[in-house]
């Protein structure tokens, strides 16, 4: 997989954006519960995590899914953290891309790009 992004993405650390997973909608609170126990257990007492919404209703995606906003600040251990998520009961897929891109394609406003190979 090749990921391509603009340079707004392109951090030091992740977590400065929210981190989205994507959860089955049936049982979704119960999800919900598990992924606040495995924050907490990284350090995140009190994460905030919110459903996405559009036009006031929860968002599907193209599986019918939900997605929720992790706001996490900064993720430490980014690959301790997507196995810990991985096998909750409920979880379809999270933003953490750990092993899957073998490179960035990275956009620049005046129109340039690099890219980084993993």
């Amino acid at each position: 997989m090749i990921a391509v992004v603009d340079d707004s993405k392109v951090v030091e650390k992740l977590g400065k954006f929210p981190l989205p997973i994507e959860v089955v909608p049936f049982g979704w609170r119960s999800t919900e519960r598990h992924l606040r126990a495995v924050f907490a257990e990284f350090g995140y007492s009190d994460v905030r995590l919110e459903i996405r919404l559009k036009d006031g209703e929860y968002l599907r995606t193209d599986s019918g899914h939900y997605i929720l906003d992790a706001y996490l600040e900064e993720i430490a251990d980014p690959p301790a953290l997507a196995a810990r998520l991985n096998p909750i009961p409920g979880v379809v897929e999270h933003g953490l891309f750990i092993g899957i891109a073998a490179a960035t394609v990275i956009g620049h406003p005046d129109g340039t790009s690099e890219i980084r190979e993993f």
